[in-house]
């Protein structure tokens, strides 16, 4: 499996960390907003590669937002608009509503699914991602009613290889616990 992460700090490379270290990706992509942060998680063998935003995701079969929710919601629709059938998008955002509301009718919602790791810790940037961040806690998906199942089977997959127990809830309900 080929694998995009948009956001390589805590949480994004903690799961690139674990995700490379469980197998679950044969090559992992970085995409970061500045080149320094970039080239640290390269450094730092959090990724294989890094690459432009339209590369990675063209490149990956599963592409997964790990940024702010302000950054996601200009960002989610701009991702879903590259990929075709059989590529799977989601996020680790930390609240899911105005996510889901933003790509509520995009040609290809399906190919999304809205998920939340509740895991981190305060700190920030690739050196702050960590082994096993993840391991033993739990991991929200979100709508799946509304996503292809294959998607969310792929998304399943990732959160079981980050060691993490599933819950499946709708956003707001989601949004009201978190």
């Amino acid at each position: 499996m080929q694998l995009a992460v948009i956001g390589m700090g805590l949480i994004g490379g903690s799961a690139a960390l674990d995700l490379k270290r469980a197998g679950f990706a044969e090559r992992i992509i970085g995409v970061g907003r500045r080149p320094e942060t970039a080239a640290e998680a390269l450094r730092l063998g959090l990724v294989d590669a890094v690459a432009p935003l339209e590369e990675a995701v063209a490149a990956a079969d599963l592409t997964i937002l790990a940024v702010p929710v302000d950054a996601a919601l200009p960002l989610l629709p701009r991702v879903l608009d590259q990929v075709g059938e059989g590529q799977t998008v989601t996020d680790m955002c930390s609240t899911k509503r105005t996510l889901m509301a933003a790509v509520a009718g995009h040609p290809r919602r399906a190919r999304f699914v809205g998920s939340h790791p509740m895991a981190g810790t305060e700190n920030s940037g690739p050196r702050a991602a960590q082994p096993d961040l993840f391991r033993g806690k739990i991991g929200i998906l979100c709508d799946t009613e509304a996503s292809a199942p294959d998607a969310v089977a792929a998304v399943e997959g990732l959160y079981r290889a980050l060691g993490m127990r599933l819950v499946r809830m709708d956003a707001a309900r989601h949004d009201l616990h978190t």
